[in-house]
């Protein structure tokens, strides 16, 4: 057996654990969406939020591809929710900034919390060097995703091989 063989199925199995992580984590967000009464959508811009921080309305709308009305609709949704709060720009009053509320941190921590706890267990059981590699390997696979999003790696609906659009990621 060729050094290739045993490659060929480590990758293979890679695959098979990346997107068993991504169903999981994506029932996991599924279930914090209806335990807060919100939509996945809504969950992914609150996400956004935390992470950057205050954006503009313009932002928000150029990062997700939405519409500025779409963003508009998504915001009133959210601030209704008291997820978000929009503050006009006090330089430039057609400039809208949009925060998460005190509380929408409070409840999103409250639901993060458990799985960050558990994930920091997790992680301590790796040496820093291959915590490195795990890392480093995710910022690649992201990378790979943005540019399938932006159409810079060709066609990610597969149309050059039938199968492509259902193998995944990782092969």
């Amino acid at each position: 057996m060729s050094r290739l063989q045993p490659k060929l199925e480590l990758i293979q199995q890679l695959r098979s654990e990346i997107m068993g992580y991504l169903g999981a984590a994506s029932a996991f967000d599924e279930r914090v969406a209806k335990k807060l009464k919100l939509s996945r959508g809504d969950m992914r811009w609150l996400d956004l939020l935390g992470r950057e921080g205050s954006m503009t309305a313009g932002q928000l709308a150029e990062g997700s591809g939405l519409t500025t009305g779409a963003v508009t609709f998504l915001l009133d949704r959210l601030e209704e929710a008291g997820m978000v709060v929009r503050r006009r720009d006090p330089d430039d009053r057609r400039r809208v900034w949009v925060e998460l509320t005190p509380a929408a941190h409070k409840r999103l921590h409250q639901t993060q919390a458990p799985i960050q706890a558990e994930m920091r267990a997790l992680a301590q059981q790796f040496k820093d060097e291959e915590l490195a590699i795990v890392r480093d390997f995710m910022r690649g696979a992201k990378e790979v995703f943005q540019r399938q999003i932006k159409g810079e790696s060709g066609d990610p609906t597969g149309s050059s091989g039938a199968n492509r659009g259902r193998e995944g990621p990782v092969g």
